[in-house]
């Protein structure tokens, strides 16, 4: 297991491929992008910068043999305030995958923000992203890189755990790993259900 490696430009392409072919499928990312044939394309391009963000203000977690990776950032980082938008590049994000996939990306994550925002304890972390490749599904590699990220978080200060997942099917999974759901709606904008998800880390 990588922790919060530093990761060469290569690496993180690497790692942003590993998401992108396990968001494939995804509802929300299948609503994003409905082009199936660009779709895991786009999603590379969307999460090279949210790797970088995720390693310069927070943390990433990457299992030695690179099927599972995961991004989480510090709570006094969120939502991303200008300077961290810029220098990590996730200002060039509507150029990178598209200004329509962009509005519906925007449109949906600010009714989400908002909700995690009300909801945020002091000293909380934010469990940003995380994927396994699929042909490695199924086999602890996601809760591997949960479970260690949940380490680095409490060793680095951090009380307790946000996450969201537009999947309903993934609410079961983190109930197992110890975690609360706390909200639910559904975005305006997108008409797509979310869910808000807690654990105490201490």
């Amino acid at each position: 297991m990588q922790a919060n490696p530093q990761l060469t430009a290569s690496q993180q392409k690497q790692a942003a491929a590993v998401l992108s072919r396990a968001f494939s499928r995804d509802p929300f990312m299948s609503y994003v992008f409905p082009n199936a044939q660009t779709r895991e394309q786009k999603l590379a391009a969307l999460f090279q910068p949210v790797i970088r963000c995720s390693q310069r203000y927070g943390g990433v977690e990457i299992t030695a043999g690179g099927e599972g990776v995961l991004g989480w950032l510090s709570g006094e980082h969120f939502p991303l305030g200008a300077m961290q938008l810029v220098t990590t590049g996730m200002i060039s994000i509507p150029l990178r995958i598209g200004l329509p996939a962009f509005f519906r990306l925007q449109g949906h994550e600010e009714g989400c923000d908002r909700a995690l925002a009300q909801r945020a304890p002091e000293g909380f972390a934010y469990l940003w992203v995380v994927g396994v490749r699929p042909e490695a599904a199924g086999q602890g590699y996601g809760k591997q890189v949960i479970q260690s990220a949940l380490t680095a978080m409490e060793n680095r200060g951090h009380s307790s755990c946000l996450l969201r997942t537009d999947n309903e099917n993934n609410v079961a999974i983190y109930k197992c790993l110890g975690f609360e759901p706390i909200h639910s709606a559904i975005v305006p904008k997108s008409n797509l259900p979310f869910w808000v998800l807690f654990r105490k880390l201490t």
